[in-house]
């Protein structure tokens, strides 16, 4: 099945595209990666109503779902854009709204028109299947961690428990990728508030996004390192001759492309089911973050290879969707991570059912 966006979302798309153009170019993306500060990148995504993606406009949102957010979140990628901030407050909005709690849909619409910088406190490493086991845990790698409050899900029995923490102790981590902001979390002692319960579908359901953005971003920032390389190896000549006229050249930017066009179908089915909400959603999920972020690296590797060594120079735009691919290939859990998951599935749906005679 070949999914096409609508004329909203494509305008979308070039609406983003146009924003990045403008307020977060290259010369920008450098200076806000230098300083490790994504304020600036931030408060365009709030101009533009970005962090209210996936939120309905009853809730101060922009409306949409998961198609939505990995639309925007490829042409983010594709820039480089800092936007931690916006994918998690995006991410804890979908929970938030989904527990029907008053204070939790306040926290939500505050979030989704930007006065509020809110977050999920769980480990960034993992895919997002289960909650934490208390609200005095200590979790790494928490995507936007640093935020004005956090929202910890907890275990209940078959019910999840949401808190709402503020005054937790932050570390930040010291990443390559200097637009990305994760942090340590230590949640012990902090102030929490309860924010009502929701079920293990909807945590779920809001892993499935999450795993959903970030392999856009991946696949924004593959498409990007696929037209720098074309655009280098035309100009850069050897033996008086384009470098992209040499076969193994030719054969590499190929198996780019082929790579970026299977991740953009996986990414592009995945989002449509999660917003569909399929029986299998969790699966086109998994294949979507593990296909779209193993193709990236690949891409990845292939561009900084093609350029030679002037790819990962501080000077040269390369090294900036290059590194945001390898931390996407990480963030919510890695592909071997979600293909565990997916054989997980595979094995419970060859299990045999027990008849009672």
């Amino acid at each position: 099945m070949r999914v096409e966006l609508t004329d909203e979302q494509e305008f979308l798309l070039d609406a983003v595209a146009g924003v990045v153009a403008r307020d977060a170019a290259p010369g920008a993306v450098r200076e806000w990666a230098k300083a490790r500060a994504t304020d600036a990148a931030h408060a365009v995504a709030v101009r533009q109503g970005w962090t209210g993606i996936g939120v309905d406009e009853d809730h101060g949102g922009q409306g949409g779902g998961v198609v939505e957010l990995a639309v925007l979140a490829e042409q983010l990628g594709r820039g480089a854009v800092p936007w931690d901030r916006t994918l998690a407050g995006c991410v804890a909005a979908r929970l938030l709204l989904a527990s029907g709690d008053d204070a939790a849909i306040e926290l939500a619409a505050a979030a989704a028109e930007g006065t509020r910088a809110v977050a999920l406190a769980v480990d960034g490493r993992a895919p997002l299947v289960a909650p934490v086991a208390s609200v005095d845990a200590s979790l790494r790698f928490v995507l936007g961690g640093a935020a004005d409050e956090l929202v910890v899900p907890v275990a209940a029995g078959a019910e999840v428990e949401l808190h709402g923490v503020t005054g937790a102790t932050t570390t930040p981590r010291a990443l390559v990728d200097g637009t990305r902001s994760l942090v340590d979390v230590d949640l012990e002692g902090a102030a929490s508030r309860p924010l009502g319960t929701v079920s293990l579908d909807a945590l779920r359901a809001a892993g499935q996004a999450a795993a959903i953005a970030v392999a856009a971003d991946a696949l924004g920032a593959a498409g990007k390192l696929l037209d720098l390389t074309v655009e280098y190896v035309k100009e850069r000549q050897q033996f008086g001759v384009p470098v992209g006229s040499f076969q193994a050249v030719k054969h590499g930017a190929a198996q780019m492309l082929v790579d970026v066009e299977g991740a953009r179908a996986a990414v592009h089915y995945g989002a449509w089911a999660v917003d569909a909400g399929v029986d299998d959603a969790a699966v086109h999920a998994a294949i979507a973050k593990s296909q779209a972020c193993a193709a990236a690296v690949r891409v990845a590797d292939k561009a900084l290879f093609l350029h030679g060594a002037v790819g990962y120079t501080w000077e040269h735009d390369l090294q900036f969707p290059f590194k945001r691919i390898k931390s996407d290939n990480l963030l919510f859990g890695s592909p071997d991570a979600h293909r565990d998951l997916l054989a997980a599935d595979l094995v419970a749906a060859a299990r045999p059912v027990a008849v009672a005679s």
